[in-house]
């Protein structure tokens, strides 16, 4: 018994054993009754310990989240036009781009004698009015009205459109690129609540 004390004072390095050996004891010690390192007591209190401190994180986040969602509105956004970070000034854009290999550049240059020179921007043209239907037939029909600046369409309306109007831009008289006349189209970013105003 006196010998058994005086060797639990001293440190002991653990017995050589082989990987597999060691692997298996590893596992499950018989010794010391535990599993993977730890005693079923271990595995009891650690596994309880993470099972309130994710349930009590996943409420938190729901509660977080239940609150955030009661500053939300359903049919339209928190912030807008100025009070938001998009701000009330739509992007401009522009079609035709020009080409990947020079796409740092918003210059559309080309030669009007050579019809293989403006080619590019003519298909370019017409590839972005291919998005475009010749009329909204798409929409509801109760939404389109006749439009023009003197006679903006109501709240809730949008002018009946023809893109047979753009004529003579049209890709038969090649946007008018061979007359040094191209036909460049401008396009405004969508922001909720914004209301352009017409000048002339």
């Amino acid at each position: 018994m006196a010998d058994k004390k005086i060797a639990e004072q001293y440190y002991s390095p653990p017995p050589k054993m082989g990987k597999w050996e060691g692997f298996k004891k590893f596992i499950w010690n018989s010794e010391t009754s535990q599993c993977l390192g730890r005693t079923g007591g271990s595995w009891a209190k650690i596994l309880f310990f993470y099972i309130i401190f994710y349930a009590a994180l996943t409420g938190f986040f729901a509660a977080m989240l239940a609150v955030f969602y009661q500053t939300l509105q359903v049919d339209k956004p928190k912030w807008t036009l100025g009070d938001g970070m998009i701000g009330s000034n739509p992007g401009l854009g522009f079609r035709p781009m020009p080409p990947e290999a020079n796409v740092e550049s918003t210059l559309i240059w080309y030669e009007k004698s050579r019809p293989e020179n403006y080619k590019y921007w003519v298909d370019e043209t017409a590839t972005f009015l291919q998005s475009v239907p010749k009329t909204y037939e798409n929409l509801p029909k109760q939404n389109q009205v006749n439009c023009s600046f003197e006679n903006p369409p109501p709240e809730g309306k949008v002018c009946a459109f023809d893109a047979n109007s753009f004529a003579p831009c049209t890709k038969e008289n090649n946007f008018g690129y061979h007359q040094a006349r191209p036909s460049i189209f401008l396009k405004l970013n969508n922001i909720y609540n914004w209301e352009p105003s017409t000048t002339r």
